[in-house]
């Protein structure tokens, strides 16, 4: 799960902030007060043009960096190269990301931060530039933040702490390639493992994108596939999948899932159902149903085409399946006061520009900030409610 993202220097963000960092994480048990960090459930909204859809895609960007190098994660999915993204290209483009991860051998929640810095060289290529992984330790209930990873120019060092605290120097020979990548798929190195796994089971949901996949009129190719992919076009596979895998299991869930949506209660044929219907609810409610669920999901606007009492049952099931997953999340954005009805003020974060300048005047805060919509929350009023009369578009002094 993670607690909080910070992203300098990239697309439209120059050194922007949603939930908390470390630091925070650590000064808080001194400070003694709560803090707004991102939840099980988030909601991203905002004006157009605000910077949700590029928050989502700066994520995107850092996962495909991860897995597959900054070179080749500049120019897949048609991003138009790192030289193009960043601000400034005489400045690193930093990621810093706060997670709680399960640790189901420690048997408690492990705090560990990955912070990522890419540069621009010469040639206008990205460069690794740095890469820190620090995790909480908790000694007679003192927290610290320690260093187990520390990479500058492809060399630095690394540290265990399953073997002693002793650092271990490395060297990392493509300069394109994260230290995570590495060791984040060697057994023996625990913390590493998690994180990387956590980070490559991000899932970008397409479902409501304007692309219509061409499975739609040619078919899907054949055989069960375990996962939906970012369109859903290989739906059809994955239910072939899970009926081959349970086909207990499989009634089950396409029952479930038919009994919520009036328009498919008598559909035989799933597969050829869908292919002649698509449905997106169909796709997000057997997205949330997955025995394998992601670590995040982040999702464009799910609400988009779907009927108002639809869009209660797709908020109803979002928040079960955080319930379900105690260390999984979702993320979307939206402009649908419907949606975000029944969630808390600490669950929405509101996107704000000056449109003063082309990049980076652009604030992220968090509802729950808000003393004033804090209060009116807790006398019964709905977060749908309170953003329709334009009390979430206020910044908090402005509310006083």
């Amino acid at each position: 799960m993670i607690l909080g993202i910070e992203i300098e220097n990239f697309d439209v963000f120059d050194k922007d902030k949603a939930g908390i960092l470390i630091d925070d994480y650590i000064a808080a048990k001194d400070a003694g007060h709560e803090l707004n960090a991102l939840r099980g459930l988030n909601a991203l909204i905002g004006r157009n043009s605000t910077g949700k859809t590029s928050f989502m895609g700066c994520m995107a960007f850092l996962k495909d960096t991860i897995t597959q190098g900054c070179a080749v994660a500049s120019i897949t999915y048609g991003r138009p190269g790192f030289a193009n993204m960043t601000l400034d290209i005489s400045r690193p483009s930093v990621f810093r990301v706060f997670f709680k991860l399960e640790d189901t051998k420690a048997g408690c929640p492990k705090f560990i931060q990955y912070e990522l810095a890419i540069a621009t060289n010469r040639f206008k290529s990205p460069v690794l530039d740095s890469e820190k992984v620090m995790i909480v330790t908790d000694k007679d209930g003192v927290r610290e933040a320690v260093t187990i990873l520390d990479v500058k120019n492809c060399t630095g060092t690394i540290t265990n702490l399953e073997d002693g605290d002793r650092a271990n120097d490395i060297g990392v020979e493509d300069e394109h390639l994260t230290a995570l990548s590495l060791y984040g798929k060697i057994t023996g190195y625990r913390d590493f493992v998690l994180l990387y796994k956590e980070i490559s089971q991000w899932f970008f949901c397409s479902f409501s994108s304007e692309e219509q996949s061409s499975y739609y009129y040619e078919g899907g190719a054949p055989g069960g596939h375990k996962h939906l992919n970012s369109t859903g076009s290989n739906v059809g596979n994955v239910l072939e999948y899970i009926k081959m895998e349970n086909e207990e299991e499989y009634e089950r869930i396409t029952t479930e899932i038919k009994e919520k949506i009036p328009s498919m209660k008598h559909s035989k044929n799933l597969p050829l159902a869908l292919k002649e219907s698509p449905d997106k609810l169909f796709l997000y409610l057997l997205l949330l149903r997955d025995n394998h669920p992601r670590s995040t999901i982040f999702i464009e606007t799910p609400d988009k085409d779907l009927y108002h009492d639809m869009v209660d049952v797709l908020s109803d099931e979002m928040r079960e399946y955080t319930m379900k997953n105690h260390y999984c999340q979702i993320m979307f954005s939206t402009h649908n006061p419907y949606i975000i009805e029944t969630l808390s003020p600490k669950e929405i974060w509101i996107f704000e520009r000056t449109f003063e300048k082309d990049d980076g005047d652009i604030t992220i805060r968090c509802a729950g900030a808000d003393p004033l919509v804090m209060e009116m929350f807790h006398q019964g009023v709905g977060m749908g409610a309170l953003w329709y009369g334009g009390h979430l578009d206020a910044k908090p002094s402005d509310n006083k």
